[in-house]
């Protein structure tokens, strides 16, 4: 039942009740699932880091399953919708709470004329959502979504409240990102995160180098990438809680990621 609620506030991660004029197509291929979300971050996968001042703009895909024994076999009943109730950002240095439009987002839904409520996701199709604007305000977020689902109990919709949290919304105060290479951005991933004793890094370019630091600046880890841990694992047993920056450095170019820490 927790993992159906997560998948479910995960598909709402871009959910709001914004319309916009140009809307994002859910055109994901998800294979034979009956579910699924893109980006995952169980994988490694995150949303795009934005820039101050840049103009930004990411796509969200969920395919919602028509019966929620999709995902948990124990829990058969029909899901009928899902709806954002609200979404918080909370400054990972600071601890401040704030919403999407404080630092000049937005978020964009589709769900392609289901219902009145863009932002009410009908069971059994695939949906999208974006996020965009141009950020105003540097930080490292993690993303809270509070989410009701609706499911059919002797023929009464109830709502089942989750609460997820664990996306991470990097927004840098650079004006031109100069030397980053969003190329090397995408290839490399870094999960689970947050992560708790462990991680991994996958994805990693042959040559260059990879630190890992606090937001101090204090180095954890310096590797040449030809010299990493062959199975891509790290350890953060004795690391303290918090955000982690991780830069790779190759071919000339530097792109940097953010990891959190909680044991």
């Amino acid at each position: 039942m927790k993992y159906f609620y997560q998948i479910l506030a995960i598909s709402l991660m871009m959910v709001s009740a914004i319309t916009s004029n140009a809307q994002c197509e859910p055109d994901f291929d998800f294979g034979e699932a009956e579910w699924g979300a893109s980006p995952d971050p169980s994988v490694g996968d995150q949303f795009d880091t934005a820039y101050v001042d840049t103009p930004y703009a990411d796509i969200f895909h969920v395919l919602v399953p028509t019966d929620a024994s999709a995902i948990d076999p124990l829990f058969a009943l029909p899901l009928d919708s899902v709806v954002l109730l609200t979404t918080v950002l909370t400054d990972t240095t600071t601890l401040e709470v704030v919403s999407l439009t404080d630092i000049g987002l937005d978020i964009v839904c589709n769900n392609l004329g289901g219902s009145p409520d863009p932002c009410t996701l009908i069971s059994g199709a695939q949906y999208c959502a974006s996020i965009e604007g141009t950020p105003s305000t540097a930080g490292v977020y993690q993303m809270t979504l509070q989410v009701e689902a609706f499911v059919t109990v002797f023929g009464v919709p109830v709502a089942q409240p989750y609460e997820f949290s664990g996306y991470i919304l990097d927004v840098i105060g650079e004006n031109t990102p100069d030397g980053i290479s969003e190329v090397n951005t995408t290839q490399w991933n870094v999960y689970p995160n947050p992560a708790t004793d462990q991680f991994s890094i996958t994805g990693l370019p042959s040559m260059g180098t990879l630190i890992i630091s606090d937001l101090s600046g204090r180095i954890m880890s310096d590797y040449e990438l030809r010299n990493v841990p062959a199975n891509g694992v790290f350890d953060a047993y004795d690391w303290s809680n918090g955000m982690y920056v991780v830069h790779v450095v190759s071919d000339g170019k530097r792109s940097t990621k953010r990891l959190l820490i909680q044991h």
